[in-house]
């Protein structure tokens, strides 16, 4: 299951190519509110990926390594990093 849904993806597909948002209602045959509010919970669902991998970068369990982010440990348990230090 994809964070985004189909139809944020193919919104999303639209803004990459520059297309306003008026544009892309035409395109898609939705009211310009309803791309409207598409794109606002698209940015919201982007901020909170970018607060959880700030967080994840605080406590040592990924870094930001040439515009990529890196993961540090296999383990799927951020909780595993405090384990290891000790």
């Amino acid at each position: 299951m994809g964070i985004l849904t189909s139809r944020e993806r193919e919104i999303l597909r639209y803004l990459r190519q520059g297309k306003s948002v008026k544009e892309i209602g035409r395109l898609v045959g939705t009211p310009i509110t309803s791309i409207s509010r598409s794109v606002t919970g698209i940015r919201r669902k982007a901020q909170d990926i970018e607060e959880d991998v700030q967080f994840f970068c605080e406590i040592g369990y990924a870094s930001i390594e040439k515009g990529r982010l890196r993961f540090l440990t296999q383990d799927r348990d951020p909780k595993a990093i405090s384990k290891r230090k000790d």
